[in-house]
């Protein structure tokens, strides 16, 4: 039996639990910073996390509405949209819809290999490997945060499926990069125009977007992170 073995049992048996009140009475769960805690405990740390993860939501959005209205405003669907999901499958499909709204290609977030566990719900073609990626990342991004312009065939190959091609130019996006010693994830965004996306571009509005992608991608990989 496998851990999916384990989940799909478990969704499709809501009533499991309160059928085996003594096993959710004495299950453990490690936790990396506070040693073990019971199930419920586990819960209710997931839901003080949660509502940390709003309020800074919530305080970032104040910020940007008062500085940058027009950023905002632009913002704002994404944002409703990333809320009302609770899976990184789910967030991918809503990042598509918004950005086939602006007339782009395609959005797409790949997650360095080195900074998550593996996923049985993020299928392979989401995962880079971070070695790979570091020449593009020396070539293209140097000490910045973001790359647009157009991509070698090589540089496609690593990051984009066949039947993702073709692609003109990206606009390319280091999550984490901000926080952290290394990037946790790219965030893609592709056009078939090789015009579109260009050095010399303006990135504000993706370093807000960037911010937004960065709090809902913790959340629906929480459980993942190492």
């Amino acid at each position: 039996m496998t851990e999916q073995d384990i989940i799909n049992y478990l969704k499709n048996h809501p009533t499991f639990f309160a059928n085996h009140l003594e096993l959710l009475d004495t299950l453990i769960i490690p936790h990396a910073q506070k040693g073990n805690l019971s199930l419920i405990e586990m819960q209710l740390e997931r839901q003080r996390q949660y509502i940390k993860e709003l309020e800074s939501e919530l305080t970032k959005f104040g910020r940007l509405a008062q500085q940058e209205p027009d950023i905002f405003l632009g913002l704002m669907p994404l944002q409703q949209k990333l809320s009302a999901t609770n899976h990184f499958l789910q967030g991918i499909e809503k990042l598509n819809q918004w950005v086939k709204s602006y007339e782009l290609q395609a959005a797409k977030i790949l997650l360095f290999n080195d900074q998550w566990e593996k996923n049985p719900d993020v299928p392979a073609q989401y995962w880079i490997d971070r070695k790979a990626f570091e020449l593009i990342r020396l070539e293209r991004f140097g000490l910045r945060h973001f790359y647009l312009g157009e991509l070698t065939n090589r540089e496609k190959s690593l990051m984009f499926l066949p039947d993702e091609l073709p692609i003109g130019s990206v606009a390319c996006c280091l999550l984490g990069a901000k926080t952290l010693q290394k990037p946790t994830a790219l965030l893609l965004f592709c056009a078939h125009d090789v015009r579109h996306f260009h050095n010399g571009q303006d990135t504000a509005f993706l370093r807000h977007l960037v911010d937004i992608v960065e709090l809902h991608l913790h959340r629906w990989l929480l459980n993942y992170e190492r």
